[in-house]
């Protein structure tokens, strides 16, 4: 990401990408096209357009073979793409040729080449020097957030996101990282100002409605969402992000079957690449899992594993389809192998951890095994925003009303939808509830508004099903007056 900046020419050999005189204003190049098309690559990058910035930056980087900065954009649409062999090379090849740059360049391509080499602690102290020796740039300030978020520290991170605000009012990418921190704390008010800033900044945008589609869903807005959602593609149809959510919308309200043809969509519209298309197969194991056929979800997620093996989608949901087939040791090896992964990267003490013992809990739940998925849970209460850790509420809910420790189950239930009134995993189990409890006319009632919610899904929707099956049983034994 960068800011939208105008063209300087001062040299010959040397060309300014700048606001101002600032040094952290340069960005070297010989050539005026290859800046021209550096330019160009900034503002689709901004926009998340990452077809084409690549072969934006692509055509910078070969019209000028020494365009150190071209290189490290390059990289960083590899990365933001789960693609992290290209990443590398280019990232790679930015530092080789980085000798010659100014200060400002040489800094940055350092943080990012930390950074895609995992190195979080060096990537967070050169961002740290970036934003006391240029105080008034935004990016690195949006950067330096991100790093704070993955260590957990969400509240330093908010900081630095209102001053790449306050420091750049124009810079499009810190209101829409304020957004997503806001919405992480479960502030849904300040998130959605902070997205409508972000749509008012670039309202040609598609991104801006997508990122505001996502405050409202994870609100469980699912309507408002997918109006947000289609916005987005209003102005630019072929944005992959916005394609690819509305499928997310689908299979939430249990439309499968539409979910699985808009990934179809999603996948002809992203950047051609064995990551994309092992996405795409394990968002399709997902659908198999909410069927029900856990065969088919495991071979879609090896599928996926076989062409990315550090594929995070794949693999947590690998674990998911082994605990439905009760194959527990193949799952627990596989968790080993995700914790490999996240030493490998150095997220050991990142959010990523929550999922890791939150799946951990459903390995020990599966097999009543109930204290040890308790203490499973406990663990993962350690990790993750507010919003998140809604995740490993719904978990102890489950494993409290399988101890019959109903109140427990509740309390729980309770804290998973206070961020989202409308989540169907949390009202399904707060009707299981309800149910096993013997409340007939509370089970009928949350029962009814996820049957609302789920108006139009497929047939084959495991939920749904198991839903319409405790209400039927619900109806026979009310008195006929009701």
């Amino acid at each position: 990401m960068h800011m939208t900046r105008f063209l300087r020419l001062i040299s010959f050999t040397l060309l300014f990408f700048a606001i101002s005189c600032k040094e952290e204003s340069k960005i070297t190049t010989g050539s005026p096209e290859a800046l021209n098309a550096y330019n160009e690559g900034l503002g689709f990058l901004d926009k998340f357009y990452f077809p084409e910035a690549k072969a934006s930056l692509e055509t910078a980087v070969r019209l000028d073979s020494n365009f150190a900065m071209a290189s490290a954009r390059l990289a960083l649409v590899h990365w933001r793409s789960a693609n992290e062999i290209d990443a590398k090379k280019e990232i790679d090849r930015a530092l080789a040729r980085s000798s010659h740059v100014s200060n400002y360049e040489q800094m940055f391509i350092r943080f990012l080449h930390h950074m895609i080499y995992y190195r979080n602690v060096e990537a967070a102290a050169v961002a740290d020097s970036l934003i006391s020796l240029y105080p008034h740039t935004a990016e690195p300030y949006v950067f330096r957030g991100g790093l704070y978020e993955l260590g957990k520290n969400y509240d330093a991170a908010l900081t630095v996101y209102k001053k790449a605000v306050e420091k750049d009012t124009s810079y499009a990418p810190a209101a829409m990282s304020l957004g997503y921190a806001y919405s992480a704390r479960g502030d849904e008010k300040n998130a959605i100002a902070a997205m409508e800033r972000y749509i008012r900044l670039v309202p040609d945008a598609a991104d801006p409605r997508a990122s505001f589609a996502d405050i409202l869903l994870r609100a469980g807005r699912y309507e408002e969402a997918l109006h947000q959602y289609q916005k987005s593609l209003e102005l630019k149809p072929d944005y992959w992000y916005a394609i690819n959510r509305i499928g997310d919308v689908y299979a939430i309200l249990g439309r499968l079957n539409e979910a699985a043809k808009q990934y179809e969509e999603g996948l002809s519209k992203m950047l051609s690449s064995d990551q994309t298309r092992a996405n795409y197969l394990a968002a399709n194991a997902e659908l198999d899992i909410k069927r029900g056929n856990y065969q088919s979800a495991l071979r879609l997620y090896e599928q996926s594993l076989a062409l990315d093996s550090l594929g995070g989608r794949a693999a947590y949901g690998r674990v998911r389809a082994l605990i439905k087939l009760k194959r527990f040791k193949e799952a627990e090896s596989m968790l080993a192998l995700i914790r490999q992964e996240l030493v490998r990267r150095n997220l050991t003490e990142s959010a990523a951890m929550l999922d890791l013992h939150v799946l951990r809990s459903k390995i020990f739940s599966a097999q009543d095994l109930l204290e040890e998925a308790r203490a499973s849970c406990d663990s993962a209460m350690q990790y993750g925003s507010a919003f998140v850790r809604s995740l490993v509420n719904l978990e102890s809910a489950n494993i409290y009303l399988k101890q019959k420790e109903f109140d427990a189950a509740l309390n729980s239930l309770e804290e998973a939808l206070h961020f989202n009134s409308n989540s169907p995993a949390a009202l399904l189990l707060l009707t299981k509830t309800y149910d096993a409890m013997g409340d007939k006319e509370l089970t009928k009632e949350i029962g009814g508004r996820l049957l609302e919610l789920w108006r139009n899904a497929d047939k084959d929707f495991l939920d749904y099903i198991e839903l319409k099956k405790i209400l039927s049983r619900v109806s026979a034994r009310l008195p006929a007056s009701t």
